[in-house]
């Protein structure tokens, strides 16, 4: 049977490589940019500035946004801001790197104190402690996703 930390590692592979492709194939093009549906939530970097905003209009040289105008030859790049994605993806890692330390703690605090009042076996304090970690791991990983933007997609680089 496998061990806990095993199912864990890869777990944690298995979502990694998932969100990799998903990046890779994202085609980077001015032309991306001027496909962009109204209201969409986009990141862009200029040599000065880093700002989110929502998409008005696109022209061959300017991007416009509710909250500001861009001139494309000061766009360093924009990337598509996919909260919900992040967010998930976020749940998901800090779940699974959660669990793996929770187990491991789980399992280290238990192994030497076998005259406790609290004592139970090994494998019970390694579970108890991978499904505190799960819990602990996932609401962190959730909030790091949504305010770093972990999977959001390069449209367009200079």
């Amino acid at each position: 049977m496998p061990s806990l930390r095993a199912l864990v590692s890869s777990a944690f592979a298995v979502i990694v490589l998932a969100a990799l492709p998903a990046n890779a194939a994202t085609p980077t093009g001015w032309e991306t940019v001027q496909a962009l549906a109204p209201h969409t939530r986009v990141q862009v970097r200029t040599d000065n500035l880093k700002s989110d905003c929502h998409v008005m209009a696109v022209t061959e040289d300017k991007l416009t946004c509710s909250e500001a105008s861009f001139a494309r030859p000061d766009i360093k790049s924009i990337k598509r801001i996919e909260k919900t994605k992040s967010t998930l993806g976020g749940l998901a890692l800090g779940a699974g790197i959660g669990a793996g330390a929770g187990a491991g703690i789980g399992s280290a605090v238990n192994a030497g104190d076998s005259g406790s009042f609290v004592h139970v076996s090994p494998a019970k304090a390694t579970g108890v402690g991978a499904a505190v970690g799960t819990v602990i791991g996932a609401g962190i990983g959730a909030l790091v996703g949504h305010a770093t933007n972990l999977f959001t997609a390069t449209i367009y680089k200079r």
